[in-house]
């Protein structure tokens, strides 16, 4: 009915309009350009198309706007939601949507069931839902995407109670999904965010965990039993000197081991090159004859984080080219004018779909987003693989130096 009604009223105004526009312009032609009667039939069909297009749209809402109301004004709803999104929280928006939409459409609930990432239905984790009012049955399902990224699934509800259907209900879709699509994307992206830190925190205190056991259970047992190797050599030294000379043997070696776990713990914690050879040194020598290196811009006093994330993430794009991809040929490029930039590529067999939540693709783009930098990886048409990385010299881990140390 709302269809046949709002039809019926726009066109009839396009008629009335645009054939009063007809007829006036033709009746002026045909009085001022009696001679030319053929021009001025064209002047007014003219005149007449012009006007068609804005003025349907100017119907359109009129109508919208008398049998909605201003709550089912598309145009309406669409600067409301507008207003909203940029007063909400980012992890807010989404929901702000879809009270818009709800109320916009009049039914009884709505709902968004966003798309898992890789990682979570590798752990079997329920998608996440955002839902406004009662969803209950669902009469429809709405695919949302994002720049042609899949993003969740709008589920909408039977309709409530209202002045009439809708083919109405298509305008209002159709104005407000593009802004429930950018909203769902957003949350994704809190949630990963979120995601990404705690498994930084846990990775970082499993790391400090990590030390605690080495330091105490290696080199605290190792010191304790020089020290006892001390004592027995002090005690045979008069008595047993070849008992003594043994045990100071044994207890050379012992310090052997012991200064052989202290460089293995400060090389895990900083590669030692970086110091010797700074960032674009260290690359060269860990990248060797088999690829080239390049290095624009000269370092301006580098913050320590940062150095590491890059050395780090040029080391595991070299492993996975050399060990997983084939590649001939791998090029690194090094920009430390500004923000520090890494790409890595090379002409490999690329990143299958099945890789690329692996735990090196994923330290990758975690190291990079610690900083506030990012991390893209991608296999272009061509072939191949891509590392891109940008990590900002403003450092704010949230980590003291000392903790850091």
């Amino acid at each position: 009915m709302d269809t046949l009604i709002t039809r019926t009223l726009v066109g009839a105004g396009l008629v009335g309009v645009i054939g009063g526009v007809y007829v006036a312009v033709g009746t002026a032609s045909s009085l001022l350009l009696s001679d030319v009667d053929r021009i001025g039939g064209l002047a007014a069909a003219l005149c007449a198309g012009a006007f068609f297009q804005p003025l349907r749209r100017l119907l359109q809402r009129a109508a919208d706007r008398l049998l909605y109301g201003s709550r089912g004004d598309p145009v309406a709803l669409a600067a409301e939601l507008r207003r909203r999104l940029q007063r909400a929280d980012p992890a807010e928006g989404l929901q702000a949507a879809l009270e818009v939409l709800r109320e916009g459409l009049s039914v009884t609930g709505v709902a968004v069931r966003l798309s898992p990432r890789p990682a979570d239905r590798a752990s079997g984790a329920p998608p996440e839902e955002a839902v406004s009012g009662e969803l209950g049955e669902v009469a429809r399902e709405i695919r949302l995407a994002w720049h042609g990224e899949p993003v969740g699934l709008l589920l909408i509800g039977p309709p409530g109670v209202r002045r009439l259907p809708a083919a109405h209900n298509e305008r209002v879709v159709a104005a407000l999904t593009p802004y429930v699509a950018d909203a769902a994307h957003a949350v994704r992206l809190v949630g990963a965010l979120r995601r990404s830190r705690e498994r930084i925190i846990a990775t970082r205190e499993e790391e400090r965990r990590r030390l605690r056991r080495d330091l105490h259970d290696g080199l605290g047992q190792s010191l304790s039993g020089m020290a006892m190797s001390i004592n027995a050599a002090r005690v045979s030294l008069r008595t047993s000197p070849e008992t003594a000379e043994r045990l100071l043997e044994s207890l050379r070696s012992g310090m052997d081991s012991v200064t052989s776990d202290i460089r293995h713990l400060v090389y895990g914690l900083r590669p030692p090159a970086l110091d010797d050879l700074g960032l674009a040194g260290a690359v060269r020598e860990m990248a060797g004859p088999e690829a080239e290196v390049e290095v624009r811009g000269e370092p301006a006093g580098l913050p320590a984080a940062v150095e590491v994330a890059a050395y780090r993430i040029v080391q595991e794009a070299l492993t996975n080219a050399r060990r997983h991809a084939r590649a001939r040929t791998v090029r690194v490029v090094l920009e430390l004018g500004g923000p520090v930039r890494v790409r890595v590529s090379d002409d490999g067999v690329g990143v299958p779909e099945e890789r690329r939540s692996g735990v090196g693709l994923a330290s990758m783009r975690e190291r990079a987003a610690e900083l506030g930098g990012t991390c893209v990886i991608v296999s272009p048409p061509e072939g191949g693989t891509v590392v891109e990385a940008v990590l900002p010299l403003a450092v704010d881990t949230g980590v003291d130096s000392e903790s850091a140390r």
